[in-house]
């Protein structure tokens, strides 16, 4: 019995040992591997404006108006100057940017929205006007005022600005999906005013926890991302057609950034079917099982449907019936039918139409290894380049998913108008 004792002793011992030789093995092998948020650096000759803050929101929001306090600055100007009061010139109000911001903070509901559900968010822009030195009021109008701008302007005026010669609102952003085998690829152009050029801004972030990597503007919460840890992206397009709710909902920068800090796609998905949004738009989220896509009005959440690997969004509408009423009486529509939209509206949103179709048809029957997102976003109008339409490419991204890594390429230009850079990020079996 003692000789039995003894030699499962050894057996034991023998394991134990064996068992601590792979656990070491294991550590080894992804020794020198540090956490997500310090694998990559962002680097000052970028052709962004580039921040890499932690901390909480307020102290990531100071770090970024410290760093950019001239850029806010100068932006803020043009958004005021460039962008507000010509709009509200065109629509047939007195051009005065106080009004303008007035009747954001205190005539909607947005800024109430804002801190009940995104109170972070609230202190990180406390934060930027703490940073930069620059009224609060302004930095809030700023962040409110991106698809809300057309919202609060047909609210102050009555009048749609879609439907006023020279605003030019069809010719947004695009993007495609692709995923097959654990493997998926977005693509993504962010396109919006002209006077908006030279302010793209890459943040890379750990704020309270959560790692994001954020393109958007100096002075912002940022417009897209991508959630480092938990593997998924979210992008954003403006569906300027679909039913605004400026008193119940949450502005859309907002809106994004709090999906974003969610644990996983299935998390940021819920949350989106959840949250109050105050316009319309169209969302896409992707990790490395696939994409999803939605339209939001501020009374519907419908998902479009993929039956296939890929898709494609622009900023037409394909699947949400909550039109707007200016909507519906311009295009003397009394019944919304999605698949039968009369002729008129996709004469107004051609732009919308042929983006959606050209990255429809490259996508078809592809894998991920076989696209080469140049070869349908190197081309009008997927391509903008800045000129004298109000609409133009101020950045574009392109983000790779698998089963360990997250692979990142980006440039602050129209596709192919500057080189793209490339970033990434090993975000499984970290140990």
């Amino acid at each position: 019995m003692e000789t039995v004792n003894k030699t499962r002793a050894k057996i034991i011992a023998i394991l134990i040992a064996w068992f601590g030789i792979m656990v070491l093995t294991v550590r080894f092998a992804y020794a020198g591997i540090p956490p997500v948020y310090h694998q990559i650096e962002l680097n000052e000759s970028s052709n962004y404006y580039v921040i890499e803050a932690e901390g909480t929101h307020h102290e990531v929001g100071v770090a970024h108006g410290k760093k950019f306090k001239k850029e806010i600055r100068y932006m803020l100007n043009r958004f005021k100057y460039e962008l507000v009061e010509p709009m509200m010139m065109s629509v047939g109000l007195e051009p005065k940017y106080e009004n303008y911001r007035s009747f954001c903070l205190h005539s909607t509901g947005m800024l109430e929205k804002i801190t009940e559900h995104t109170p972070q968010l609230y202190d990180e822009i406390v934060g930027i006007a703490d940073g930069s030195g620059l009224p609060l009021n302004d930095i809030l109008c700023f962040n409110i005022s991106f698809d809300e701008l057309f919202a609060v302007m047909e609210e102050m005026s009555g009048k749609n600005p879609a439907f006023v010669e020279g605003n030019n609102l069809s010719g947004h952003c695009s993007a495609g999906a692709v995923w097959n085998n654990n493997k998926a690829s977005v693509c993504y152009s962010l396109d919006w005013a002209r006077m908006f050029e030279g302010a793209q801004c890459l943040m890379k972030y750990n704020v309270d926890g959560e790692v994001l990597f954020l393109t958007g503007y100096v002075g912002t919460v940022g417009i897209q991302g991508v959630h480092l840890e938990s593997g998924f992206s979210l992008n954003a397009h403006s569906k300027f057609d679909l039913k605004a709710n400026i008193d119940k909902g949450l502005p859309s920068v907002f809106f994004a950034r709090e999906v974003l800090e969610s644990k996983s796609k299935e998390e940021a998905c819920a949350k989106l079917e959840k949250l109050p949004i105050a316009v319309g738009i169209g969302y896409v989220l992707t990790d490395k099982d696939g994409a999803v896509a939605y339209e939001l009005s501020s009374e519907k959440v419908v998902k479009i449907p993929t039956p296939y690997n890929h898709l494609a969004i622009a900023n037409d509408i394909r699947v949400n019936d909550d039109l707007k009423e200016s909507v519906k009486e311009h295009y003397k529509i009394k019944k919304v039918d999605v698949k039968r939209l009369p002729k008129n509206y996709w004469k107004n949103n051609q732009d919308s139409d042929t983006r959606y179709t050209m990255i429809s048809k490259y996508l078809s029957g592809k894998k991920v290894e076989q696209v080469n997102w140049g070869h349908v976003f190197y081309k009008y109008p997927v391509c903008k380049a800045v000129s004298k339409e109000i609409p133009v490419t101020n950045l574009w991204i392109i983000v790779e998913f698998d089963n360990e890594f997250i692979n990142i390429k980006t440039a602050p230009s129209h596709p192919g108008g500057l080189p793209l850079e490339e970033y990434r990020v090993k975000y499984k079996n970290i140990i």
